[in-house]
């Protein structure tokens, strides 16, 4: 009964997989991906007060920043691909393939919604999870749960890398602020 239930979802899974190895988007995705994230900062930097080119300035750092934590994190996955998994893969083709499951994340500017943002950030989070454990599992051949075991490390980086980055970018923002405002 339940095999008859998730046979659909597993073949939809499968379908979005073949998209996703077929697509070249590139590095490119990646820096775009990038700037969606830090553009959910974009209203803390307007809250102080800062100019315009001191926030495009803060929004590139940040945005490169996460592209090289995605970057970094791909190539954890990767290596446990090559060190694990049954066909080697060249890096550029992997990274491309990476770079589309991340798609998700350019809706990243809904986070900065008011009441729904974390929820809206966590949905995003699962949906890249998802989509690099279903690029894992139909471009190697790998089973679903050796997928879900190799793409799991990489995923755990990217959440802590990318949660290091805002904090510190948030602390930054908020004790600008507090300062300006006076508050101790």
């Amino acid at each position: 009964m339940l095999g008859e239930w998730l046979d659909p979802i597993e073949r939809g899974l499968d379908a979005l997989g073949g998209w996703m190895v077929e697509a070249d988007f590139g590095l490119g995705l990646l820096l775009v991906v990038g700037v969606s994230m830090s553009l959910s900062h974009v209203f803390a930097l307007l809250a102080n007060r800062l100019t315009t080119r001191q926030i495009l300035w803060r929004l590139s750092l940040d945005a490169l920043m996460l592209a090289v934590a995605f970057l970094l994190t791909s190539s954890i996955d990767m290596v446990l691909l090559r060190l694990y998994g049954s066909n080697p893969v060249h890096p550029s083709a992997f990274v491309d393939g990476i770079a589309t499951c991340l798609l998700p994340a350019c809706f990243y500017l809904a986070v900065a919604a008011p009441y729904i943002g974390e929820t809206i950030g966590l949905v995003i989070w699962v949906m890249m999870h998802l989509n690099v454990i279903t690029f894992v599992h139909v471009r190697f051949g790998l089973s679903w749960d050796q997928s879900v075991i190799l793409c799991t490390p990489g995923y755990v980086l990217a959440v802590v890398l990318v949660g290091l980055l805002f904090r510190q970018s948030w602390q930054r923002s908020y004790a600008m602020l507090a300062s300006e405002l006076g508050v101790p």
